[in-house]
């Protein structure tokens, strides 16, 4: 079951609108907003003003929140809308040291936010600041608007050529050459490792089915709707990994709770009769685990971390392959059997980025601007989409 946090990553936030005063309409907008809040008053305000922005990557948060960066025990942090406001509901409680963090929901307001704020947050209040130039970078707001681009950020301006960008559905994808691998998934600090199988295409088949010379890409990058962000050389898309190696009998149910540390599937796959994983490694996008779809990723406000894996994380097998290990948080001398961590070993579960809704080919086009991948990317997870663009997408 999809699990839903307090807040929606994309659209205006749930507990504002204790604070903004937010109602629902009856004349409803369709919004590429958090489901739960495509109804929320602001939003209607701006897509009612603006109708043809519904449905855009203007019909979400960023357009009035901001993103920022957050210090905690002198380790900074960058944070999206979403998360960034979710310090004010769950704000770090380990350290007394936080520099940076929100102590209101006007601070999680751009410019432009604080602009339709001033106004009195109606829908003549998105009128009435259409003439200014919130964000100061030469454009006022109706312009950028009406060119798709965030008034509330200077980086955004129609001087820059937004990157084009492919919508590949969760269907597409599973019409295309499957591929399916059972592997280790190693991980660096935490308690469990995982042997699983996963089935989904090969980014190199994937790059093919869409048209683009790889022999002219230099990588690619893989993003979360978290705006976590994971890179992958040409060199890890065109070439098979290693084999990988299985290592049975290291489970709770056989070494006990405090030496057991790696965690298997019901069935183990036919064929593995060694320690040699037969089936071919690659780097693939994956849309089912075990022979079932994964879990939809969800972003947990209390831990600040997501949840689930799917429906579509990028599989990164081990190089160099290896035994799994406990994570460097969990050794265990008394067990004395040589699986403690060792931080040579190829941890790749740290790698396998989840929930991913975006791709980026690299290099990307000069005078282009980014996709906005650290914002509204829960809208894609909601609809099972993977955006791709840069290098080759036109």
């Amino acid at each position: 079951m999809r699990k839903h946090s307090w807040f929606g990553s994309a659209g205006i936030l749930v507990l504002s609108l204790a604070i903004w005063g937010c109602g629902s309409s009856s004349n409803v907008v369709s919004s590429r907003a958090y489901k739960g809040h495509a109804t929320d008053q602001d939003i209607l305000n701006f897509v009612k003003q603006y109708p043809d922005t519904a449905g855009t990557r203007l019909d979400d948060c960023q357009t009035c929140h901001t993103s920022g960066t957050i210090t905690i025990s002198q380790k900074a942090s960058f944070k999206n809308a979403c998360d960034y406001c979710h310090q004010i509901q769950y704000p770090d409680t380990t350290t007394s040291i936080v520099l940076g963090a929100p102590s209101g929901f006007a601070d999680t307001l751009n410019l432009y936010g604080k602009d339709y704020l001033a106004q009195g947050r109606t829908q003549k209040a998105v009128k009435n600041i259409g003439s200014l130039d919130s964000d100061g970078d030469g454009s006022t707001n109706d312009v950028e608007i009406a060119a798709l681009r965030y008034p509330g950020d200077s980086a955004s301006n129609p001087s820059q050529l937004v990157a084009p960008t492919k919508i590949v559905s969760l269907d597409e994808l599973k019409a295309m050459t499957s591929h399916s691998e059972f592997l280790l998934a190693n991980a660096n600090k935490q308690q469990f490792d995982t042997y699983a199988t996963y089935k989904g295409v090969k980014i190199q088949d994937l790059l093919t089915a869409l048209g683009v010379d790889i022999t002219q890409v230099t990588g690619i990058t893989m993003i979360a709707p978290d705006g976590f962000t994971k890179d992958f050389d040409v060199a890890k898309i065109t070439a098979a990994y290693p084999q990988g190696v299985y290592v049975s009998g290291l489970d709770v149910a056989t070494l006990g709770s405090t030496c057991g540390f790696v965690e298997y599937p019901a069935t183990i796959p036919a064929g593995i009769t060694g320690t040699v994983i037969p089936d071919e490694q690659w780097l693939m996008l994956a849309y089912e685990r075990d022979g079932a779809a994964m879990e939809a990723s969800y972003l947990d406000p209390a831990a600040g971390k997501i949840g689930g894996e799917g429906p579509l994380r990028i599989i990164v097998p081990q190089n160099p392959a290896g035994a799994p290990d406990r994570g460097s948080n969990y050794s265990q001398p008394s067990c004395n059997d040589g699986y403690d961590y060792v931080k040579s070993k190829s941890h790749n579960a740290g790698d396998m980025v989840k929930g991913v809704m975006a791709m980026r080919i690299n290099p990307m086009p000069a005078g282009y601007e980014d996709f906005d991948y650290t914002n509204g990317g829960w809208a894609y997870i909601d609809a099972e989409q993977l955006v791709v663009y840069g290098f080759g997408i036109n």
